[in-house]
C-alpha cells in the first residue's frame, strides 16, 4: 500500500496545464475606457472654450466699463496662479475618477448659472467673475486629474500615442471653440453657456461611465509641499539667465493679455460682431498650432540666446502694425504671426528647461516656470482693463509696443552677447559651470 502514493500523488501533477494565454492587446484606436475618456475630456475642454470669450462679451457689448472686461478676464486665468501647486497636491492625494466627476459637476451648475441669468435678462459682473474664477479653479482640477488617469486605461508603452492624442484634441478644441462660441453669442447671448452646459454633462456621463476606481498613488514619507516648492524655486533663482528669461516671458505674457483685451474693443468699436472677435483669436490659435511644430525643430537649430533675441525683436517690430490698423483681418494676420512665434519660444524653452534642469527637480522646477510664466497673465489682464478703461485702445496698443520694444533691448543686451561656442545641442556644462549660470 505505501508504494502506490508516488503513483496517485504524481498523477494529477503529470497532466498538462494548460497555459494561460495573455490577453491580446487593444490598439489604442479601440480601447473603450481611453475613446470614452478621450471624448469626455474633449466635450469638457470645448465646453470652456465655448463660454471663454463670452464671458468678456457680456461685459464688453452691454456697454460696461472696459476696466470690469478686464477684471472678468483677471477671474479666470487667477486660477492658474493660486491653484496650480495646491490642485497638484489635493489629485496625487484623492481618487482621479472622482475629481473628474465633481469638476465635471461644478463647472455644469456655473456656466448653466450664467445662461439662466441671461435668459431671465439679468446681468451681475459679480455673478459673471465668480463662475469664471470657479470654471478656471475646476478646469486646472480636471486637468491634472485627467493627465494622472490616462496611466489607469492605457498600458505604459502607449502612454506616448495617448497624451499626442490628447495634446491634438486639446489644440482642436481651441481651433473651433473661439469661433464656436462667438458665433453662438450672435444667435442669442445665452446659448454659449447652454452649450457649454450640454458639454459638461456629455462630459460627465463620459466620465462616470469609466469602470473602476482610479486611486492615488501609496504615499511614502510625507514632505512639506512648501519645502519642494522652496527648494524648486531656489534653484531657478540661482540661474541668472533662467530667470531673466522667465521674467521676459512673464512680463510679454501680461502684454498678450493686454492685446486679446484690445482686440475685442478695437473689433467693437469698429462696428465688428463677436464672431469677428473670435476668428481673429482662432487666427491666433492656428499661428500657436504652426509654432509648436516648429519649436522643437528651432532649438535643434539655433541656441536658446538666439531664439530669445529672434523672438523679443520680431514681436517688437511686429506689434506696432497692430496701432496703425483697425482692419480685423490684417489683425488676424498680425496677431496669428505673433501667437506663432510664442508658441514656438515656448516649445524651445520648455526643451531647454528640461535639459539644463537636474531630474529630481524636474517637476518642481517646472511647477515654478509654470507659475512664473502663466500666473502673471492674470495681472496683465486686470492691468489692461484698467489701462483701456483711462487710455483707450489706441494709447493701450502704443504702451504695450514700446514695453516690447523695451523687452526687446533687453532681450539683446543679456543674451545677445558673445558667448564661448558650447556646442549646437546645448549639450550639458562641464563641472566648471557651478557658477550657477545657464545661458538660454
Amino acid at each position: 500500500m505505501p508504494g502506490r502514493f508516488p503513483v496517485t500523488l504524481a498523477e494529477p501533477t503529470a497532466r498538462p496545464v494548460p497555459e494561460q494565454q495573455p490577453e491580446p492587446e487593444v490598439p489604442l484606436g479601440r480601447n473603450r475606457q481611453f475613446l470614452r475618456m478621450w471624448a469626455g475630456s474633449g466635450a469638457a475642454v470645448l465646453a470652456e472654450r465655448f463660454s471663454a470669450a463670452p464671458f468678456t462679451f457680456v461685459v464688453i457689448y452691454e456697454g460696461y466699463a472696459k476696466s470690469l472686461a478686464g477684471l472678468v478676464a483677471f477671474a479666470a486665468l487667477l486660477p492658474q496662479l493660486l491653484v496650480q501647486l495646491p490642485a497638484g497636491v489635493l489629485v496625487d492625494r484623492w481618487d482621479r475618477r472622482r475629481v473628474m466627476i465633481v469638476a465635471d459637476l461644478v463647472r455644469l451648475a456655473g456656466v448653466a448659472s450664467v445662461a439662466v441669468a441671461l435668459m431671465l435678462g439679468h446681468v451681475w459682473i459679480w455673478h459673471l467673475v465668480a463662475v469664471a474664477f470657479v470654471q478656471g479653479t475646476f478646469t486646472v482640477f480636471y486637468t491634472l486629474s485627467e493627465r494622472a488617469a490616462v496611466r489607469f486605461v492605457v498600458p505604459k508603452h502607449q502612454l506616448p500615442d495617448a497624451l499626442a492624442r490628447n495634446e491634438a484634441r486639446g489644440r482642436a478644441a481651441a481651433l473651433g471653440g473661439h469661433p464656436a462660441g462667438g458665433t453662438l453669442y450672435e444667435i442669442t447671448r445665452w446659448a454659449p453657456f447652454t452649450s457649454s452646459a450640454v458639454l459638461y454633462l456629455l462630459s460627465l456621463l463620459a466620465i462616470v461611465s469609466l469602470r473602476g476606481p482610479m486611486p492615488p498613488p501609496e504615499r511614502q514619507q510625507p514632505r512639506s509641499p512648501f519645502a519642494e516648492a522652496r527648494e524648486g524655486l531656489a534653484w531657478v533663482w540661482r540661474e541668472r539667465d533662467l530667470r531673466i528669461a522667465l521674467a521676459l516671458i512673464a512680463v510679454s505674457n501680461m502684454i498678450f493679455q493686454g492685446i486679446i483685451l484690445s482686440l475685442q474693443f478695437i473689433a467693437k468699436d469698429g462696428g465688428h460682431s463677436p464672431l469677428s472677435v473670435s476668428l481673429i483669436l482662432a487666427a491666433g490659435g492656428i499661428g500657436g498650432l504652426g509654432g509648436a511644430l516648429l519649436g522643437g525643430r528651432w532649438i535643434q537649430r539655433s541656441g536658446m540666446e538666439r531664439i530669445m533675441v529672434r523672438t523679443y525683436l520680431a514681436w517688437a517690430l511686429v506689434l506696432p502694425g497692430m496701432v496703425l490698423t483697425n482692419d480685423p483681418w490684417l489683425l488676424g494676420g498680425l496677431f496669428l504671426l505673433m501667437s506663432g512665434i510664442g508658441a514656438a519660444v515656448t516649445v524651445a524653452g520648455t526643451v531647454h528647461q528640461m535639459r539644463v534642469t537636474p531630474e529630481r527637480l524636474q517637476g518642481r522646477v517646472g511647477s515654478v516656470v509654470f507659475l512664473m510664466v502663466s500666473g502673471c497673465s492674470a495681472f496683465g489682464a486686470l492691468g489692461a482693463g484698467y489701462l483701456l478703461q483711462e487710455t483707450g485702445t489706441h494709447t493701450s496698443m502704443l504702451v504695450f509696443a514700446a514695453v516690447m520694444a523695451l523687452l526687446a533691448l533687453i532681450a539683446v543686451l543679456v543674451f545677445g552677447r558673445p558667448r564661448r561656442p558650447r556646442g549646437r545641442h546645448l549639450a550639458p556644462r562641464p563641472p566648471r559651470s557651478r557658477r550657477g549660470r545657464h545661458c538660454w
